[in-house]
């Protein structure tokens, strides 16, 4: 009986600290944390749905249909930067980010794959009828509830973004390539084309936009392969 009341008084010692840990991540998670019980939803934010939308125009409807990507093949490669995302929320002034998988495990919720298609699919469906079918305003959408509140900030958030570009083909807000298979062992990808960076050698970091120089915002600098590199020299 000793044995048994011990272990109970153990037992309840360790849900009475799970609870105040659980209690302590709710101030800096916020809408991202894991529900103490059972599974949890991610919930989308105009943070969240502004990369599944810029994914979708980016690699859906802005690239040529001879490299267009399938909706499928881009749900991966979004569902990784919002990972990155939510990652460097968590780690910016709580934790190193060696410690992310440990806290994420336990704590953080992040979107599956089939919710990321389902937002990419969503976007296929509400897009073309607004800007090709012209069937629709996301201002009419939005009053009929049709698409969220944080969905419409994030398009209306995109376009004005696009709107607002320098030059054309401004690549400021854009995302990074996808990413490009490779049989070789490689060190990330190129951020222009998505080709393997096999070798260290070939890294060379430059900033995102040839207009980012001439802003007042600190220049965002990102990997390039050599071939990319020689591109963005020219321009």
């Amino acid at each position: 009986m000793k044995k048994l009341k011990s272990f109970f008084i153990f037992f309840l010692y360790d849900m009475v600290n799970l609870k105040q840990m659980a209690r302590q991540q709710q101030h800096f998670l916020g809408e991202y944390q894991r529900g103490f019980y059972g599974r949890s939803r991610f919930i989308w934010t105009q943070a969240t749905l502004g990369i599944i939308i810029r994914g979708y125009f980016q690699f859906y409807r802005s690239v040529p249909s001879v490299r267009q990507a399938s909706l499928v093949q881009i749900a991966p490669h979004l569902r990784a930067l919002i990972r990155d995302y939510v990652k460097s929320l968590v780690c910016e002034s709580h934790f190193a980010e060696d410690h992310f998988e440990r806290i994420r495990a336990r704590w953080v919720r992040l979107p599956s794959l089939n919710a990321v298609l389902s937002k990419l699919r969503e976007c296929y469906r509400i897009v073309p009828s607004v800007n090709a079918l012209c069937l629709a305003t996301y201002e009419s959408l939005r009053d009929d509830r049709i698409i969220s509140m944080d969905f419409y900030n994030a398009i209306t958030h995109f376009i004005s973004l696009r709107s607002a570009a320098s030059h054309s083909g401004c690549r400021r807000h854009a995302l990074p390539a996808l990413p490009r298979p490779s049989s070789l062992p490689s060190h990330g990808s190129c951020w222009f084309c998505g080709s393997s960076l096999t070798d260290k050698i070939d890294w060379n970091f430059v900033p995102k936009c040839s207009c980012d120089s001439h802003g007042d915002e600190e220049e965002e600098e990102v990997c390039a392969c050599s071939v990319c590199l020689d591109i963005f020299a020219d321009e």
